[in-house]
């Protein structure tokens, strides 16, 4: 029996999640989490699933410290992370995390049964939009600054949330640049936007 295990702490995505299970994989067996720490204990506490299924954004940290923590615990779990935004970036960090797939929460039920059975079947689910061949080419580092530049941060605060060199921000911006084909921050995240890498 196929055991999962959603992190998320979004009633209506958990209910409908746990809707679309009962209809179309009824001999699957769901429990459920609302924070990263739920879900270290309930891995302590009970057999381990055989998938977990986490959000990007959790009340007590977000969803790629939660796969990594997961993955240190219970390394022969698979995990997914889900998230309502659908971007480039995301999906990189998702890899880089030790995830297997990426989901979007906005997908059609067939399409997510059908990335979270190629991950349980022990494959990858990342489903690569054809415009992103810059974001391909970027470190997730970079993606974590293009972010952050989208959110209107500046150079200093960039240097605080990711603790690194003024120095290196400006190589990081140089080089998203050049990637992008752009010459400046309001074309960059304008051309990143475009080609999905941030939402």
């Amino acid at each position: 029996m196929t055991a999962l295990l959603l992190v998320d702490d979004h009633p209506l995505f958990r209910d409908g999640f746990a809707a679309m299970l009962r209809t179309h994989r009824p001999a699957w067996t769901l429990n459920m989490a609302n924070t990263g720490a739920e879900a270290l204990e309930a891995l302590a506490g009970r057999p381990a699933p055989d998938l977990a299924i986490i959000d990007i954004l959790l009340p007590d940290t977000d969803g790629f410290a939660a796969a990594r923590a997961i993955g240190e615990l219970a390394p022969l779990v698979s995990r997914v992370i889900i998230s309502g935004r659908e971007d480039g970036a995301a999906r990189l960090r998702s890899r880089d995390c030790g995830a297997s797939g990426f989901i979007s929460k906005g997908w059609a039920p067939e399409r997510i049964l059908e990335m979270l059975e190629t991950v349980l079947a022990g494959g990858v689910a990342f489903d690569t939009p054809q415009t992103a061949h810059a974001g391909e080419a970027m470190t997730v580092r970079q993606l974590e600054v293009l972010s952050l530049l989208a959110d209107g941060h500046s150079n200093k605060v960039i240097e605080r949330r990711m603790n690194i060199a003024p120095r290196t921000v400006r190589a990081h911006l140089t080089e998203i640049f050049r990637l992008l084909e752009v010459d400046g921050r309001m074309q960059a995240i304008l051309k990143a936007r475009q080609l999905g890498l941030i939402g």
